[in-house]
């Protein structure tokens, strides 16, 4: 992370997080998008923040093929999305960065 906003990720497959994720969710009972930022060490996924809202790996869920505004605007017509766990492939990287560029700007 950098500047609260998610810099790097990579998509993976794992049972045991959408279980955590599936879980999670039903128990808070959140409608609508939500943000959760999620750390593995070890063995052990820890949820860390929640937030309503895209996120920042937003882009890197619409590249592997969550298609978010459809969803929302199913949502908006009173329509429920289909459950769609997985459905995505694993192993894609996203890396955001900022370039620098200096210059004299009198010359």
């Amino acid at each position: 992370m950098r500047a609260g906003e998610t810099d790097k990720s990579v998509s993976v497959k794992d049972g045991k997080l959408f279980s955590l994720i599936e879980d999670f969710a039903e128990k808070c009972g959140f409608r609508g998008m939500i943000d959760i930022d999620i750390f593995k060490i070890g063995d052990v996924y820890y949820i860390s923040e929640v937030n309503p809202r895209f996120g920042g790996g937003y882009p890197h869920a619409y590249e592997c093929g969550v298609n978010m505004p459809a969803q929302v605007i199913r949502n908006l017509k009173g329509e429920k999305n289909a459950e769609d766990i997985g459905n995505y492939e694993a192993g894609i990287c996203m890396m955001k960065y900022s370039e620098v560029m200096i210059r004299n700007i009198l010359t």
